[in-house]
């Protein structure tokens, strides 16, 4: 069940990031908002972060995609330097049985 809710709070982060990137929302605004709907889990971020970076190089001329990417990029930053993140299990793009699990 664990394993759902983290893909659920991924695809939520993705999937906001996008919308974000989409619409005209203050970027300081969609950060905060992003690093809430990531409910302190560093992870959900990065895998989230993964899925725009394939939208970037699968479409590098794609602005809502790189738009997602640096908002991501901009919420791990802050989550770092302000601590906001719960000691969980750090995400591994390379781990593709534990990321399949949690898909």
């Amino acid at each position: 069940m664990a394993g759902m809710a983290e893909a659920r709070t991924m695809r939520l982060v993705f999937e906001h990031a996008l919308d974000v990137a989409l619409g005209e929302c203050e970027h300081t605004e969609a950060v905060a908002e992003l690093t809430a709907l990531a409910r302190r889990d560093r992870s959900a971020v990065e895998a989230a972060r993964v899925r725009a970076m394939g939208l970037v190089m699968t479409r590098p001329n794609d602005d809502v995609g790189r738009c997602a990417l640096s908002l991501l990029d901009e919420v791990l930053r802050r989550g770092d330097e302000r601590s906001r993140w719960h000691a969980q299990r750090r995400f591994d793009p390379w781990d593709v049985v534990a990321n399949t699990r949690s898909a």
